[in-house]
């Protein structure tokens, strides 16, 4: 259920429901940065985030969160890099590496058995 919330670049008033907690107005010029990144990096493969953000004028910050958010892809080759969260290791987007993710994943499905087991005794007294 969307409320009210204020944007967090214009701090104007909006009705938030999901996803970044920006109004339309700032969703769509945000949006039209993301596209001028993601040109400069689909045509200059080997630059680094910060001759990105000097050649688009896009803040560094923003570049990587869109790599965080997993909108902006960079090859494999791109010097472009963000962190694993959980182990440090270097990846091209989101959060976590693959053997994080898997191990992330296969722990959340052993906490789900180990609930819905938990549901199914009776209550100790």
């Amino acid at each position: 259920m969307p409320e009210v919330k204020n944007c967090r670049k214009c701090r104007k008033i909006f009705m938030y429901s999901t996803g970044p907690q920006i109004c339309d107005a700032c969703k769509k010029l945000e949006d039209a940065e993301f596209e001028k990144v993601r040109v400069f990096v689909r045509d200059f493969p080997g630059a680094t985030v910060q001759e990105a953000s000097k050649e688009t004028q896009v803040p560094i910050q923003l570049i990587y969160r869109f790599l965080k958010e997993g909108r902006l892809e960079v090859s494999e080759s791109s010097p472009i890099a963000l962190q694993c969260e959980n182990c440090g290791a270097r990846i091209k987007s989101g959060r976590f590496c693959i053997s994080c993710s898997k191990r992330l994943a296969n722990d959340m499905i052993s906490a789900g058995r180990s609930l819905k087991d938990s549901y199914g005794r009776e209550p100790e007294t």
